[in-house]
């Protein structure tokens, strides 16, 4: 059985063999690769990266690598044309090689796997912030795309244009491959012609062996994964730390990245003007005067991550919306509490009885949720532990794996 994958970043082995860096992202490709058992179809992987300018090759313990220029729709055809394979594994459904995929093969062999939806996160990415940032601003819109960056209206723009893309790709679909009830009901609304198939994630491996404790977490001390896209929520984790502040003083918030640019009081409004979600994340955390209270900890590995959850009293995920968020399954197979937001798919992955659930629209919501949490540390370590039964259940890689291969030759009979 020939299988492709075909993905929009370069795998980081592929990158390596290239001499590139390999991004961050990316990494549940990779921990399926690894649970599939060696000599169970002939893999070839395919990857669409603008670091690239002609199509490359390698062959990598095994495994057929194929390396395509982002757009080149012409490189495609002459991939599928020369490799022939008998079933396509499409990982997104909003970058622009994706409908030429169910252009140029036959629909019924390809596998179309949901990421993120994006256009949710577009009409979502500006939840809980104030509509002056909804509104064109020509001027400061053309000057934070030649710095490299997007106004939270063009964050809105780009993922409403990809589900546009996301949209058309789902309606020519025939198998649909999803995580959680969200997704399915999407897919039910735009792809009725359609057959979802159910297939958890495989998360990164250093998270299965858990391990948090609460004698080795700082007390009162929050972790988000994720903040320089508004649809990260962080804002509302900042709103709530005063109210967190007059119950538990020493509360602490750390964060995964960057923290947000300062170049000194003289410059400051104009880099919060610029640099906006960050300016306003920055003027936020000032106003409320929590701003020593705020820990950026840069771009973390995956051992980084693993550090930081075990560190952590409370992991919290404040999304306006999510699918599948892989933070919170690896913070769920770390042991470490969880205050989430029951958004999109969220409540398909944990329940009530393994963490606490929050309206992210609500006022006070956050802040209850962890103060839930912190107020009854039996019961938060109660909940956190069932949390952790089910991800090792529901992650379980070679479940998972079985899982696919079983999809595979269904699809595929004979191959």
């Amino acid at each position: 059985m020939k299988v492709m994958w075909i993905l929009d970043f370069l795998s980081p082995a592929f990158a390596r063999r290239l001499g590139l860096s390999a991004q961050a992202s990316g990494s549940w490709a990779g921990s399926l690769q690894a649970a599939l058992p060696a000599g169970a179809m002939d893999l070839t992987i395919c990857c669409f990266s603008p670091a690239l300018t002609a199509p490359c090759h390698e062959e990598i313990d095994g495994t057929r690598y194929i390396g395509l220029p982002a757009a080149d729709r012409a490189a495609l055809a002459e991939t599928l044309a020369a490799q022939q394979p008998d079933l396509i594994q499409l990982f997104g459904t909003e970058n622009d090689h994706a409908p030429w995929v169910l252009e140029l093969f036959d629909p019924e062999k390809v596998l179309v796997y949901i990421q993120g939806l994006a256009g949710p996160c577009g009409e979502h990415m500006a939840d809980g912030l104030p509509p002056r940032f909804l509104r064109r601003q020509p001027l400061k819109e053309a000057l934070a795309k030649r710095t490299g960056g997007l106004t939270v209206r063009g964050h809105c723009q780009r993922f409403l244009d990809r589900g546009v893309r996301e949209r058309a790709v789902l309606a020519k679909a025939r198998h649909i491959l999803g995580r959680t009830d969200w997704d399915k009901a999407y897919c039910a609304r735009y792809a009725p012609g359609a057959e979802y198939h159910h297939l958890p994630e495989i998360m990164r491996s250093e998270f299965y062996a858990g391990g948090w404790q609460r004698q080795n977490a700082q007390p009162h001390r929050l972790f988000v994964s994720q903040g320089n896209v508004p649809l990260k929520g962080l804002h509302r984790a900042i709103e709530a730390l005063p109210a967190l502040a007059q119950r538990w003083p020493d509360v602490q918030l750390y964060v995964a990245g960057w923290p947000p640019p300062d170049k000194g009081p003289l410059l400051r409004p104009f880099i919060h003007w610029l640099a906006e979600y960050p300016g306003y994340l920055d003027g936020l955390a000032r106003r409320l005067k929590v701003s020593d209270r705020i820990h950026y900890t840069g771009v973390l590995s995956a051992e980084g991550m693993r550090q930081q959850f075990l560190l952590a009293e409370t992991y919290l995920l404040c999304s306006s919306v999510e699918n599948s968020p892989n933070s919170l399954g690896e913070a769920m197979l770390t042991g470490v509490p969880c205050a989430a937001a029951a958004v999109g798919g969220v409540p398909s992955m944990m329940s009530e009885k393994e963490g606490e659930l929050f309206d992210p629209d609500a006022p006070g919501a956050l802040a209850d949720a962890v103060a839930a949490l912190w107020a009854d540390p039996a019961k938060a370590e109660e909940k956190a532990a069932a949390a952790r039964t089910r991800a090792l259940a529901v992650h379980d890689p070679k479940a998972v794996a079985d899982a696919l291969l079983e999809l595979y030759r269904r699809l595929c009979p004979g191959g």
